[in-house]
C-alpha cells in the first residue's frame, strides 16, 4: 500500500471507531452491580479500531515514497469465488437443511479454497468440527442455532 492509502484507510478506520464509540453512548448500562456492562465490548472494539487506525495513519506518515513499484500479486479468483460461494450456501441453507449440514459445507468449501489435496479428509473433519460445534453452542451455551435431520440426531450429547 502507498502512504496515501495507509492515510485514508487508517482516517476511515477512526472515523469508524469514532462512530461506534458515541453510537454506544445509547446502549442502557446494565445494573449497579455489574462490573462488565452491555457498552463494554462496543467501547473494545471502538478503542481497538481507533488504535488500528492510528497506526495506519502513523505508518502513512512515516512511509517514504519508495522509487520502485513491486507488483502486485494477482488475485485468486478461483479461492475468493470458493469463499464466497461459501458463505452464500451457509446463509441459503441454514435454515432449510440445519447448522451442521450448511456450515460442513462451508467448511469443506473453504479448506478447497485453500487447495488442500484431501477432499474426504477434509469433509470428514468438517462435520465432526460442527457436530463439535453445535454440541457446545446448542446445548451447553443454550444457543439456538438452526436444525435439521442432522440436529435431530444428535440428541444423545
Amino acid at each position: 500500500m502507498t502512504a496515501f492509502n495507509d492515510l485514508v484507510i487508517g482516517s476511515v478506520v477512526i472515523l469508524l471507531g469514532i462512530a461506534l464509540a458515541l453510537g454506544a453512548l445509547g446502549i442502557s448500562t446494565g445494573f449497579g452491580y455489574d462490573r462488565i456492562g452491555p457498552r463494554t465490548a462496543p467501547y473494545g472494539v471502538a478503542v481497538g479500531l481507533m488504535l488500528l487506525g492510528g497506526a495506519l495513519v502513523v505508518g502513512g506518515l512515516r512511509r517514504r515514497v519508495e522509487t520502485t513499484a513491486k507488483p502486485s500479486p494477482s488475485i485468486r479468483w478461483k479461492a475468493l469465488s470458493l469463499l464466497v460461494l461459501g458463505g452464500v450456501i451457509f446463509l441459503a441453507l441454514a435454515e432449510r437443511v440445519g447448522f451442521i449440514l450448511a456450515a460442513s459445507l462451508q467448511f469443506w468449501l473453504v479448506a478447497r479454497s485453500f487447495s488442500l489435496r484431501q477432499p474426504c479428509r477434509d469433509a470428514a473433519v468438517a462435520v465432526v468440527l460442527t457436530v463439535v460445534v453445535y454440541v457446545v453452542f446448542s446445548r451447553g451455551l443454550g444457543l439456538a442455532l438452526p436444525s435439521g435431520f442432522i440436529e435431530s440426531a444428535v440428541t444423545f450429547f
